[in-house]
């Protein structure tokens, strides 16, 4: 979708970490952005800061574990704008602990957020865009779900699940105006699950995979929609020779992995 002026774009996850920067740079190609999260006065800041740059912005309060909310979400979209021309699956959550010791509520919240959530708002979205021959679908994954570190268990499943689900919508809805991108980052600072770990143990990645900012992330966002992108790897690190040798020597790619998260876990439990 080349010109993105003028289009509405969902949002969620808006009011923090990588999501209001996920915005601003949607709302630097002069889009209407529709802003979805929990956290009412946050989401209210945000589009305030937008229409004093002459954007249009709704901000939608909404807790994306609950049915009702994903629709309502999707429903003040069209209301306010009439369409959702690009969705962007953001919200997400992480808890790092001992998978054993992870409650089934925890495991199902986790499920509902990062995973039911964006199945069903994208489900949600598609009949109009199939309708206007144009729409995109853009999903946060995570490196942790291609190289899925230790005590990430939900997290990780769920970003797999997640890139995995933007490569069929691809494949089912190719030549109809109609696709989907996944956003795979790395080690960002500032803002998401790396920035959790580092404020709580202080524990930094790896020198030889470096680190991202969120602004590049956003970049990548935009760049996908922008130029149909089947999925962007955001890290300066070489991570797809990484992922290359990970699938040519799997066990020995056990042996090298990055322990940081394995560190940061046993700081929770009291074990650093």
């Amino acid at each position: 979708m080349r010109d993105l002026a003028g289009r509405t774009a969902l949002v969620t996850g808006a009011s923090h970490g990588l999501g209001p920067y996920i915005a601003r740079a949607l709302a630097a190609k002069r889009m209407k952005l529709v802003l979805a999260a929990r956290s009412a006065a946050e989401l209210d800041a945000l589009a305030a800061e937008l229409r004093r740059r002459g954007l249009e912005a709704l901000p939608v309060p909404a807790d994306l574990a609950q049915p009702a909310d994903r629709e309502r979400v999707v429903t003040a979209a069209q209301n306010q704008f009439g369409a959702v021309d690009v969705l962007v699956n953001n919200a997400a959550v992480f808890f790092p602990k001992s998978f054993h010791r992870s409650s089934a509520r925890e495991l199902e919240h986790a499920v509902e957020v990062n995973l039911v959530a964006p199945l069903v708002l994208s489900a949600l979205a598609l009949p109009g865009m199939l309708e206007r021959g144009r729409g995109h679908i853009v999903n946060l994954g995570s490196l942790a779900g291609r190289i899925p570190p230790g005590y990430t268990e939900s997290y990780a499943a769920t970003k797999a699940a997640l890139i995995a689900f933007s490569a069929a919508l691809r494949a089912s809805y190719r030549g109809k105006g109609v696709s989907a991108s996944a956003i795979t980052p790395g080690f960002v600072t500032e803002a998401g699950m790396y920035r959790v770990q580092h404020d709580a143990t202080q524990l930094s990645a790896p020198r030889w995979l470096g680190t991202s900012r969120p602004d590049d992330v956003a970049r990548a966002v935009v760049r996908a929609i922008e130029q149909d992108l089947p999925e962007v790897i955001v890290n300066p690190g070489p991570m797809r020779l990484m992922l290359a040798f990970r699938d040519l020597f799997p066990r020995l790619a056990e042996r090298v992995r990055v322990d940081v998260f394995e560190r940061a876990a046993r700081f929770y439990e009291g074990g650093a």
